[in-house]
């Protein structure tokens, strides 16, 4: 361990899940705040713990396998945001439009989780797949359930899906990099999106 390394007790036998659930925080915290992911190394992982790069390695293969840890971190806990808003909906146009808010609630919360997951390549899971595409899959899914509830769009459910994720990062990209804008409510665009994309509720 370098002199710069802030000591710290070793978890008790049995604890080391903690370790490496602290690790992967702090890769979040490092992806969240650099422009540039290749800052972020095994060594300043291990820095901003308080361990040693060795300790790192006990739990992680390599980098690689760090930042793969960190990312579907944030997917999941993405992933889970919009599945609890949209399992109040009242129907399909209602899934999908707490689905959108919610994404919406979680790109803007502020912590820096939303720019690790958009901001880095998106790695492959151990099973070749890639890393958050389930989050993806979902949104396929509510939009064929407006579309099987008599939404008037004419396109597939994934162009539209496709479609429907672009306008909303691009909603989100620019109210970040811009924010000193007078930006309509968040909800106001999302509303405008489903209705340009023919899924809003028949009646909306």
């Amino acid at each position: 361990m370098t002199s710069d390394t802030p000591q710290r007790q070793r978890y008790p036998r049995g604890q080391g899940e903690r370790l490496r659930e602290e690790l992967v925080e702090a890769t979040i915290e490092l992806l969240a705040e650099t422009d540039d992911p290749a800052d972020v190394s095994v060594r300043a992982v291990a820095r901003r713990v308080g361990v040693s790069p060795t300790a790192v390695y006990r739990h992680f293969e390599d980098r690689e396998d760090l930042l793969r840890a960190a990312i579907e971190a944030c997917f999941n806990e993405f992933e889970l945001a919009l599945d609890e808003a949209a399992a109040a909906a009242t129907d399909a146009f209602d899934a999908l439009w707490r689905r959108g808010r919610a994404y919406l609630e979680y790109a803007m919360a502020g912590h820096g989780h939303y720019r690790v997951l958009f901001s880095n390549p998106a790695p492959l899971d151990d099973k070749g797949v890639l890393v958050g595409y389930s989050s993806f899959e979902k949104l396929v899914e509510a939009v064929q359930a407006c579309l099987d509830a008599g939404a008037p769009a004419e396109d597939d459910a994934f162009r539209l899906a496709v479609e429907l994720w672009t306008w909303i990062h691009g909603i989100v990209d620019l109210r970040i990099t811009h924010p000193l804008l007078p930006w309509p409510p968040a909800e106001e665009l999302f509303d405008t999106v489903t209705r340009k994309l023919s899924l809003a509720a028949p009646d909306a």
